[in-house]
């Protein structure tokens, strides 16, 4: 059977999203920032890019080079209710779908290409026109078709915006002489710095050196892995895709404030507020943990603790009072910029207590779990984190908890 695999990519993902809801943004170069006074640009639109301003420049060199960029604050609420629109359109193509970030997915129609799909090509143009009738006519994609997921994925990489490119033997060859390392999964700066001591700037050149020769520089391991790239084959980074996930061993949530804090009652508020999104990860993954971890950073000091306990927890009333207990060991000798809670040792929590307490803290939970689930997290939460702002939960690109987003 033809293996034949799909790789989506949303042009611009983070602005576009901005630029369709807002059509005044449309053909402007836009800079998308985490948060209100935030320096660094996470994303930028396609117009950013042109002129140079790409994702990671921070907010004055965007400004040197054009001082009517636009910054706007991410809103991941819309990117993660984009992603699930996105996962229900290819989900509908085959049932063997990969969401590997925010803005981008695999998708294999092999077992259905011979009776359902005979034309990729066709199928990627299908695909993104589903896309621009779901989110907006002014969000674009890539469609990138392979063999395998890597050939799948450069050929996104690679294509000219908004189109679809397929590589197979015809011109693969040629494709891995032209690319850079840029364009290949995997193979990221340092090691794209290696290659460099020994002239190597495109895949192909890789055909000419032994795994011995390449393994001087870069260790066995990567010799071969880059051997396998350089003839166009998956390498293990990408076969890991196929394995099932195991559940998380920890969940963690860290944040990093806008100025120094000391004021006991808005530590311990931020403090709080972190450990109500990590028991609502938790509790939605089915999961249970047993050690607690709290982490405080100042401008050049830190505080770690942590406490491993003999049962689980799932409650964010216990949650509370262990964080309590741990931050009353920290001497309060700085002030705080960062914080950063983590709850591990996780799993499913098929056995229940039977204490009495422990159920009746069941059921206040689990009311509050259905409430939060059906208007929003934090719809409902304890008095103990409103004496600041709430910190709502982020997305990151790369859908580190998937499971808990995607409810995978």
């Amino acid at each position: 059977m033809k293996t034949t695999i799909l790789h989506v990519d949303i042009n611009s993902y983070f602005a576009t999203i901005l630029q369709q809801e807002n059509p005044h943004l449309r053909h402007k170069p836009v800079g998308v920032i985490k948060d209100e006074g935030r320096t660094c640009l996470i994303a930028t639109s396609k117009e950013a890019k042109q002129l140079g301003i790409g994702t990671g420049s921070n907010v004055y060199e965007a400004r040197e080079i054009f001082p009517e960029i636009i910054l706007i604050p991410a809103s991941f609420d819309r990117y993660l209710d984009a992603t699930k629109k996105l996962k229900k359109i290819f989900e509908s193509i085959s049932p063997d779908v990969y969401i590997y970030s925010l803005d981008e997915a695999f998708i294999n129609i092999s077992h259905c290409q011979k009776f359902i799909y005979p034309q990729a090509e066709q199928l990627g143009q299908q695909i993104q026109q589903k896309i621009k009738q779901e989110l907006g006519s002014w969000v674009t994609a890539n469609v990138g078709i392979g063999n395998n997921r890597l050939l799948a994925k450069i050929a996104s990489e690679i294509a000219a915006k908004g189109s679809v490119l397929e590589i197979n033997q015809d011109n693969l060859d040629g494709i891995l002489a032209s690319i850079e390392f840029k364009d290949v999964c995997g193979v990221g700066y340092q090691l794209t710095k290696k290659l460099q001591r020994l002239n190597v700037t495109h895949p192909y050149q890789l055909r000419f050196f032994t795994a011995e020769e390449l393994g001087v520089l870069v260790g066995p391991f990567w010799a071969n892995e880059l051997l396998k790239i350089a003839y166009g084959q998956e390498p293990h980074l990408l076969t890991l895709l196929e394995k099932p996930s195991s559940h998380m061993k920890s969940i963690g949530r860290s944040i990093t404030g806008f100025r120094l804090y000391d004021r006991e009652d808005e530590i311990k508020s931020i403090l709080f507020n972190l450990c109500s999104e990590v028991i609502d990860k938790t509790r939605k993954m089915k999961l249970a943990g047993r050690q607690i971890t709290i982490n405080l950073y100042g401008q050049n000091q830190a505080f770690h603790d942590h406490i491993t306990l003999k049962y689980f927890i799932e409650h964010l009333d216990e949650m509370f009072i262990w964080v309590k207990k741990l931050y009353q060991h920290w001497n309060k000798d700085f002030k705080i910029i960062k914080f950063a809670i983590r709850l591990s040792l996780l799993e499913p929590n098929d056995q229940k207590p039977l204490l009495p307490s422990w159920h009746k803290q069941e059921k206040i939970q689990t009311a509050l779990d259905k409430i939060n689930a059906k208007y929003g997290l934090f719809t409902l939460h304890p008095a103990s984190i409103m004496k600041q702002h709430l910190i709502r939960p982020e997305v990151t690109g790369f859908l580190g908890d998937r499971d808990y987003q995607l409810g995978n």
